[in-house]
């Protein structure tokens, strides 16, 4: 990373005065704060800066798409852990309302027997049982009295429902789980798939500061035209554009970048990916097959 190393030494003041980069993205290409650019954005600038001072930067752009993955990974997983966590939430709350319910009978149960019992002593006296605490029991329940001889019917009969009353339950529990899994399969398999790789928007657009002459080629066509403007004229920014001024007097807004250029000489431009920067003679050349205009 010694051509990194190379920017850093530079500054962003230096880079920004040079290159026409908005010294802000310079500082975030310089500490890696990948996550303030689109993916089209920060390629442009790193090809402006590899171009300006003859750097190899593949290495700092291996890190971006790197940092890029990542994130979307880390999205995803957070994702299914938050939606596994509330179904098993789900079904441990059905279980304490069964296990409440059984508690509840079990209690019940226990103290109808202790008000039916009977205790006698070795010579057969019978002693009665003071039971003021289990009747006052019984009248908060609502419970009626029981014979002696139901009690074990009664008893058999609600460990049957309770054992019916846990297998619906279960069986409850099992089909919410079943039908939830197979409601989040068919929303994820009916997702749309998407494109991983952010999208900007560009814009270019020439504003003239009065009557100005322009020389206008299309770098994939090579194709010329001249226009004397003196209103805005806006070019399609997804092509690339070499362009010649009669004067430096006018701004050029290419995205949310506005350039402003106050100066009595001709000026030559180049314009791709979304970014516009002054270029020299060679440049132009070497972009325009070896012609000036």
């Amino acid at each position: 990373m010694n051509d990194f190393n190379t920017l850093q030494e530079l500054g962003s003041k230096t880079i920004s005065s040079a290159t026409h980069i908005p010294i802000a993205h310079v500082d975030n290409i310089l500490n890696k704060a990948f996550s303030t650019f689109q993916k089209p954005q920060f390629f442009g600038f790193i090809s402006i800066l590899e171009r300006e001072y003859k750097l190899d930067l593949s290495g700092l752009k291996q890190e971006f798409l790197f940092d890029v993955a990542e994130h979307e990974i880390v999205t995803d997983t957070n994702f299914d852990i938050a939606e596994t966590g509330s179904q098993v939430k789900a079904l441990f709350e059905n279980k304490k309302v069964v296990y409440g319910a059984v508690g509840a009978i079990v209690v019940v149960l226990l103290i109808i027997l202790l008000s039916t019992m009977d205790f006698s002593s070795s010579d057969k006296a019978k002693i009665e049982i003071n039971n003021t605490a289990i009747d006052q029991a019984k009248k908060n329940l609502n419970i009626a009295p029981v014979e002696v001889n139901n009690v074990e019917e009664m008893m058999k009969n609600n460990d049957v429902e309770s054992a019916e009353h846990g297998q619906d339950v279960q069986k409850s529990a099992s089909t919410t789980s079943q039908e939830a899994t197979k409601t989040a399969k068919l929303e994820k398999a009916q997702e749309p798939v998407s494109n991983s790789e952010p999208t900007m928007s560009l814009y270019f657009r020439i504003i003239p500061k009065g009557k100005l002459w322009l020389g206008i080629i299309d770098t994939e066509t090579h194709r010329r035209r001249v226009e004397t403007i003196t209103k805005p004229l806006i070019l399609d920014a997804e092509k690339s554009w070499l362009i010649v001024t009669g004067y430096g007097h006018l701004d050029m807004d290419c995205g949310d970048t506005t350039h402003k250029f106050r100066q009595d000489h001709k000026l030559l431009f180049l314009y791709e990916d979304g970014i516009c920067q002054i270029i020299d003679k060679e440049e132009f050349k070497a972009q325009n097959r070896g012609k000036l205009w």
